[in-house]
């Protein structure tokens, strides 16, 4: 897992080097916590909200950040 270092000011971005459209790529260079831990989250969220509210909210935000 890496971690990253969380400055402060940053902006949250996309990040192109992430798996699927870089959401939890960017959030974790800006939250400063483990990509794998956001995507396990993220799955958890998947299987307990329900597939259409997370798949719309990741792609509302893969549309609305912009792209580093």
């Amino acid at each position: 897992m890496e971690y990253y270092t969380r400055e402060e000011g940053r902006t949250l971005y996309r990040e192109r080097r992430g798996l699927i459209l870089g959401v939890f790529q960017g959030l974790a260079t800006w939250s400063g916590l483990p990509v794998g831990l956001l995507r396990i989250v993220g799955i958890v969220l998947l299987f307990s909200v329900g597939f259409v509210p997370v798949t719309i909210a990741y792609l509302l935000a893969a549309v609305m950040l912009p792209s580093r």
